[in-house]
């Protein structure tokens, strides 16, 4: 099994502050593709909780794991959901036990075999596996200049599994059924401090600060200021390309 890949553990309280969440009606729409009310579900990799803490509204328990403890310490509480540290490919759960698997912004970092046996043991036969990644946010022609001029420039430090986000997980094994489904627009409403900080928690972003010195986003935040067209408290709707499959697990 490979290496456990653990690039945001260092930065999980900005990761709570400023990552985006995710449309609620698609968290709906993956419960009632399973069990509705009665679903158990098991959140992989689930960071601080910005799927699991809405899905838990609309299943029975969910199960959230992850590999960085001080993301899981970083989770919201909440009555249904049972949050610990675990390796994706080796959930520590019963065979069998679980309605739907939901993997947001994470397979990439997988051992993805290991992971798919590992779902093939836990999920009852039915169940609904679905994974999500998303790309580059985007918005005005001005503000995606800045946005590509940084991930231009932090690209050689970002580990090289992120490429797998950038061909909309093509080259990722998914071998199950697949289950016709258009996700939900993804957008979120920035000021300039909360993009900054968004931008701070791109792990290639991390890496460069680690290896350089520098922090490229700081370097940057004249150009974002210029770019905003107005104040630094003005929200600016970003909206995020996702990319997903769902599946039925036999």
């Amino acid at each position: 099994m490979r290496d456990i890949q653990n690039h945001f553990g260092g930065v999980a309280n900005q990761y709570a502050a400023f990552r985006p969440t995710y449309p609620r009606q698609l968290l709906v729409d993956l419960a009632t593709l399973a069990a509705g009310d009665h679903t158990v579900a098991l959140d992989v990799a689930a960071g601080n909780g910005q799927a699991t803490t809405m899905l838990a509204d609309y299943v029975d328990h969910v199960y959230a794991s992850d590999v960085a403890l001080s993301q899981i310490q970083a989770m919201p509480s909440h009555p249904r959901i049972s949050a610990y540290v675990a390796r994706a490919e080796a959930s520590g759960l019963q065979a069998q036990c679980i309605d739907l698997i939901t993997v947001a912004q994470a397979m990439h970092w997988f051992d993805v075999d290991a992971f798919h046996r590992e779902v093939r043991r836990v999920v009852r036969p039915g169940g609904v596996i679905a994974v999500w990644s998303y790309a580059l946010l985007h918005a005005t022609p001005a503000l995606n200049d800045v946005i590509n001029d940084l991930y231009r420039t932090t690209g050689p430090w970002w580990p090289a599994d992120r490429a797998h986000v950038d061909d909309g997980y093509a080259n990722l094994a998914f071998p199950y059924p697949l289950i016709p489904y258009t996700p939900p627009a993804m957008t979120a409403e920035f000021d300039v401090a909360r993009l900054l900080g968004y931008l701070g928690t791109w792990s290639g972003v991390q890496r460069y600060k680690k290896a350089t010195g520098d922090d490229p986003v700081a370097a940057r935040s004249e150009a974002f200021r210029a770019a905003w067209g107005g104040a630094d408290t003005q929200l600016v709707t970003f909206t995020f390309d996702v990319t997903m499959r769902v599946g039925r697990v036999e």
